[in-house]
C-alpha cells in the first residue's frame, strides 16, 4: 500500500512525530531526535513507506526494507 504525502502526515500526527526542515522525521516533541528504520538510518519524509504493527519501528518505502519486512 503506497500513502500519498496527506496520509502520511496524518499517520505521523498520530505518532506525534513531525517533518524537520531537512525532511527527516522526528519527534515532536524533541525535534532533535530523529527516527530511525531497524537498520539505524535516519529516516525522511520522501521514505517513509510505514510503521511497523504494534510498535514504533519505522519502514523505509525501498525494496529492501519491504523484503525484511515480509521476512518477519
Amino acid at each position: 500500500m503506497i500513502f500519498d504525502n496527506s496520509a502520511k502526515e496524518q499517520v505521523l500526527d498520530l505518532l506525534n512525530k513531525k517533518v524537520d526542515e531537512e525532511g527527516k522525521i522526528v519527534e515532536k516533541d524533541n525535534p532533535t531526535q530523529k527516527v530511525v528504520d531497524s537498520t539505524g538510518s535516519e529516516v525522511s519524509f520522501e521514505e517513509f513507506g510505514g510503521v511497523k504493527r504494534g510498535s514504533e519501528v519505522f519502514i523505509k518505502n525501498d525494496l529492501i526494507s519491504l523484503m525484511k519486512l515480509s521476512k518477519e
